[in-house]
């Protein structure tokens, strides 16, 4: 049998706030661990968040860079589940109605040939703690600096089918992310990392299988060698008839494979609820439009301008030279 991969990626990008996305604290990094942690961010009884419009200027612009739609409306939810580096119990997230959706872009894929690539969404969410396992013996410490952290979440469709096309689409979100200066892009320090969706499905048919998500892959390499080992590895347990379960895996760079990390979550299991202690988001139109007149040409089509240009002046010095 022959089987086709079937690939989506969730790329985080930690938006360049100097504040948190629902706090006042500080975003640097390096700084000594938890002395960048509010009331709010550590999630004590009776603390109101309040949006960092900061936040929601640069989401917009992202949106309009990649052709999206900016939502009128769109509103925060708690995403509960129980994790030690998440204080409050539940992440502030956005669900149902997310600020950017329904965008695209094109990448070049391995045969050169340009392939357009369908963003579903992009939607504002805070970032949780940090878990350090290699601080203390048989015990994790667990650092809340990065909690609150404002994040934009970009999450693809299904669309690509190769370790190097999902390479190139991520290359191609880290570029216009930096372009835009709305995300530093330093994958050492965490602020770019993605989780990848793989599964496999016969070739021919359109009913996707049963996917794996890898988690945390925090540079262009591991995406490629990660998405890579996880298509042969389904492959070989698909060819001797064996179950697929769904579940969540983590990308092991010195062995270059995969490991189970726990069975994966349904979107159900995390109960999403609007946030009560955040009004919806409101967008104005004549505010988008006037950051669509000052949004910088991006890269790609600045490039395409200038060749234009420079083929027009060919052609025209060609002509002054004819006799």
């Amino acid at each position: 049998m022959e089987w086709e991969a079937v690939i989506g990626l969730e790329i985080h990008a930690q938006l360049a706030c100097k504040s948190k996305i629902f706090s006042g604290s500080s975003t640097n990094f390096g700084v000594e661990q938890n002395t960048q942690a509010s009331l709010i961010d550590l999630g004590y009884p009776g603390v109101l968040p309040v949006l960092n419009r900061e936040a929601v200027v640069m989401a917009i612009k992202f949106g309009l860079a990649v052709n999206a739609q900016i939502a009128k409306r769109s509103i925060f939810a708690r995403k509960n589940y129980f994790y030690p580096d998440l204080p409050k119990g539940y992440q502030i997230s956005q669900y149902e109605l997310p600020i950017v959706f329904n965008g695209s872009l094109e990448i070049q894929n391995q045969d050169g040939l340009r392939k357009r690539i369908g963003i579903t969404r992009a939607h504002l969410e805070e970032d949780a703690g940090k878990s350090i396992h290699d601080k203390f013996k048989q015990e994790t410490a667990i650092d809340l600096n990065r909690a609150g952290t404002p994040l934009l979440e970009i999450v693809s469709e299904p669309e690509m089918s190769s370790p190097k096309e999902a390479t190139a689409y991520m290359q191609k979100i880290h570029q216009i992310v930096k372009y835009l200066k709305i995300c530093d892009g330093n994958m050492q320090e965490g602020s770019f990392r993605c989780d990848a969706n793989v599964s496999l499905r016969l070739k021919g048919t359109k009913k996707l299988g049963i996917r794996a998500e890898i988690k945390n892959l925090n540079s262009f390499k591991f995406v490629e060698k990660a998405i890579a080992y996880e298509i042969e590895d389904r492959k070989k347990l698909l060819d001797k008839g064996k179950e697929i379960i769904q579940e969540t895996r983590l990308y092991d760079s010195d062995l270059d494979e995969t490991r189970t990390m726990r069975t994966k979550e349904e979107e159900n299991d995390y109960r999403y609820f609007p946030d009560p202690d955040l009004l919806p988001l409101e967008i104005d139109q004549s505010m988008v439009e006037q950051m669509r007149s000052q949004l910088p040409e991006l890269f790609e089509a600045k490039v395409r301008g200038m060749l234009m240009i420079m083929v027009l002046r060919k052609m025209m010095l060609s002509r002054l030279l004819i006799p």
